[in-house]
């Protein structure tokens, strides 16, 4: 499971969201694994249950004034509650000042306490943006990952039934290599799934009988890009694994690392240009995002002509 330390939070993040750590160095390495943010609002009148160690804890104004509620031996019986359960981190917003109790409970507890300037609900909605892409689960898919016409194909099919020799002949027809091989697929939210290359093998193609190609250096910056959201999976198969009954199906899709993404399915067969056969179905899923579904069109008109034919007949 991703996880990010806070320490990795304060230098990617400190400066952009005018954070400071206050105390709690020796808690620097002390993780997260949820992009979601916290208010221990709850945990402060005495409810514990459902506060995580695992997520970054904000304390706003609302939460510093409930504490001037109480006596001073109340606001340590809570704080000290609080932190007793060693919190990941602790931000408070709005530039306040810690209130004794809390840089107390903070040291004791060796809790990373910081401050940040920005408001609660601005921190955390950028907070949250940014725990959301670090958190993002990650899996690995075999294939070629393209950008044909602005979205991203990822090609699939059986190790040496030709992935890379369509993804070259498609970089010679202007469009651009994402990734070889191998394809870094994360999931940023439950409906999106964004592939780029892993690092080792970035702007790099293998094609059988020339070798590792530098697709950068041999196409220049047009011939690649680094990322782009998974729009539409081909699956290149074997010509005799395609079944008869398969010529006209209306849509197809596939769950790819638990997102429901549209498929097309190619039979290999020499003499077919596969690169201009995967532009058109771009252009097809161009035309079916904007409700322009072709094949069931095509299948409503027929349908209706059988009707009437049979209206005519009666």
């Amino acid at each position: 499971m991703p996880k990010i330390s806070i320490a990795e939070i304060l230098e990617q993040q400190g400066e952009v969201l005018a954070m400071s750590l206050v105390v709690g160095k020796k808690g620097l390495d002390r993780y997260i694994d949820h992009p979601r943010l916290q208010k221990p609002s709850l945990a402060f009148a005495g409810f514990l249950e459902n506060l995580s160690d695992l997520r970054l804890q904000i304390i706003g104004q609302t939460e510093i004034h409930y504490l001037e509620t109480l006596t001073p031996k109340q606001q340590r019986k809570v704080v000290d509650a609080v932190f007793d359960l060693h919190l990941a981190g602790v931000v408070i917003t709005r530039g306040i000042t810690p209130p004794d109790t809390i840089l107390q409970a903070a040291t004791r507890t060796d809790t990373p306490l910081m401050i940040s300037a920005f408001e609660s609900s601005t921190f955390m909605t950028n907070m949250t943006v940014f725990l959301s892409h670090v958190l993002a689960p990650v899996a690995y898919q075999h294939g070629v990952y393209m950008d044909v016409f602005g979205i991203g194909v990822l090609l699939m099919g059986e190790s040496g039934i030709g992935k890379s020799e369509i993804g070259l002949e498609l970089i010679t027809r202007g469009h651009r290599l994402i990734a070889d091989d191998m394809v870094e697929l994360v999931r940023e939210t439950p409906k999106v799934l964004v592939g780029k290359s892993p690092e080792a093998l970035r702007y790099h193609m293998e094609v059988r009988g020339l070798g590792i190609l530098d697709v950068r250096n041999i196409f220049g910056a047009a011939g690649i890009t680094d990322t782009k959201r998974v729009r539409l999976i081909v699956d290149l198969i074997r010509w005799a694994d395609f079944k008869e009954e398969d010529r006209l199906t209306v849509d197809d899709e596939l769950v790819l690392h638990g997102v429901k993404l549209p498929r097309v399915r190619l039979p290999i067969q020499p003499g077919r240009s596969l690169a201009v056969l995967i532009e058109v179905a771009v252009r097809n899923q161009l035309l079916k995002q904007r409700g322009i579904h072709s094949s069931k069109a095509f299948t409503e008109k027929l349908r209706q002509r059988i009707v009437d034919k049979q209206d005519d007949v009666c």
